[in-house]
């Protein structure tokens, strides 16, 4: 009589348990016990990933897998908190306010304006009738701008004029972190520039279609879609 054997990781019996193959090349975890995953921190994960590959993070105490070309946190079912950020400093002519920050560093960018509610003092705002939800704004004058002057280092802005156009001097970003003065170009600061050019936090901000009026609180509840 022939036996058919089966591929398995018991090196003491061929019928024990242990991982093996089923005949449908089926994998098995024959146990009621536990499996260790592979763990370690950030810099040991594999040089060349592949999807589908799964480990433990010891630096943020994470699963992670590798899903579409990336690493990514492991979601688990506990709901996200709702976060409450308030936007001051209505001129009562911006239409633009922010960086958003929905304080969740996993997924920072919101996936679209009606993920959240905006409120301008308690008068509910409606996505794409009273604002829209855009990405590094370059307009000029609109609102969320500074001076170079006020850049901090370590922090990215995207340039939105190289001068204030009334004659004051020039700034040159490449003094503080950009590879060129180009409107648009996003960088790190290395410190505070001079100069009249200005610049904005990169990020998501809120682009109102009128002007906000004078001093009226805007309040952002993120997190809506979590």
């Amino acid at each position: 009589m022939r036996y058919v054997k089966r591929q398995t990781s018991n090196d003491k019996s061929t019928l024990g348990k242990g991982i093996f193959y089923s005949t449908t090349g089926e994998v098995i975890m024959d146990t009621q016990n536990t499996m260790l995953v592979p763990k370690g921190p950030t810099s040991t994960r594999p040089q060349f990933a592949e999807n589908g590959h799964m480990r433990y993070n010891t630096d943020v105490d994470e699963f992670e897998f590798y899903q579409d070309e990336q690493w990514r946190k492991v979601r688990y079912k506990e709901p996200r908190s709702i976060v409450q950020q308030t936007l001051n400093g209505a001129s009562g002519t911006e239409t633009i306010f922010g960086p958003l920050d929905n304080q969740d560093s996993d997924y920072s960018a919101p996936d679209s304006a009606q993920a959240m509610i905006v409120l301008i003092e308690n008068v509910f705002q409606i996505s794409t009738t009273n604002y829209n939800l855009v990405q590094n704004p370059v307009s000029v004058g609109t609102g969320g701008e500074i001076t170079a002057t006020s850049m901090v280092a370590a922090t990215e802005y995207i340039i939105t004029a190289v001068d204030d156009g009334v004659g004051g001097a020039t700034t040159d970003f490449t003094q503080v972190g950009a590879v060129d003065n180009v409107v648009g170009r996003i960088f790190t600061a290395t410190g505070a520039g001079i100069g009249s050019g200005s610049v904005r936090e990169t990020g998501y901000y809120l682009e109102f279609t009128s002007s906000v009026p004078l001093a009226k609180p805007i309040t952002v509840l993120h997190n809506f879609n979590k």
